[in-house]
């Protein structure tokens, strides 16, 4: 009676994340359509993601793009998108994006199979004015810098890591979780930590 119970539950919880991996697949599909995205291969999961694209912002994704929400480590937040002003958001095929917000005002550029872990940020601006006095006035607050963020191909980004604005991270890369990278990591090495700090060039698959 145990083990039927069990085959019960799973097969009940397995078409439940089926229906809703659909269901959330044609809600994400028809939020692209009405902004202008074309792609292929679109995966999605867990919960409806949030995008918000300004009326001047660009969005871009290529084939085979999983946006999976409230999964596993990235539990239980969504992917949310959130572009503005002339901001051009760029993924590229194959990526990987788990429960993580992306913030783009200038330019963020994602290239071929990155994967980026469950609850990571990703900004290209400061959000507010790094001038104390410029802060109290209302007008000002909000003016930030901007400087682009590119993550090269088959950049792995650990769960909970937060990407600043003009970093660029090279091409095989991996940031450790939960790390803070606030300068450029060249290809093909290993950096981690609060800020984000070489640990060990990468030179094999293990």
């Amino acid at each position: 009676m145990t083990k039927f119970l069990k085959f019960l539950y799973v097969g009940l919880d397995t078409f439940k994340l089926s229906l809703m991996c659909f269901f959330c697949l044609i809600v994400l599909k028809f939020k692209l359509f009405l902004i202008g995205v074309r792609t292929k291969g679109l995966k999605t999961g867990g919960g409806i993601m949030c995008i918000r694209v300004g009326r001047k912002s660009k969005l871009m994704i290529g084939k085979n793009v999983n946006f999976a929400n409230k999964w596993e480590v990235g539990y239980p937040q969504k992917c949310y998108l959130r572009i503005k002003g002339t901001g051009v958001l760029s993924i590229g095929d194959n990526v990987g994006i788990n429960s993580s917000q992306i913030f783009c005002d200038k330019s963020i550029t994602i290239g071929n199979q990155v994967h980026i872990g469950g609850g990571s940020k990703i900004f290209d601006n400061d959000f507010h004015n790094m001038d104390w006095k410029a802060r109290r006035d209302p007008k000002l607050n909000n003016v930030s810098k901007t400087s682009p963020v590119v993550i090269e191909n088959d950049v792995f980004i650990g769960t909970s890591c937060v990407i600043c604005k003009g970093v660029t991270i090279g091409a095989r890369s991996i940031v450790a979780a939960g790390s803070v990278v606030v300068k450029s990591i060249p290809a093909d090495e290993m950096w981690g930590g609060n800020p984000a700090k070489f640990i060990k060039k990468i030179n094999c698959i293990n």
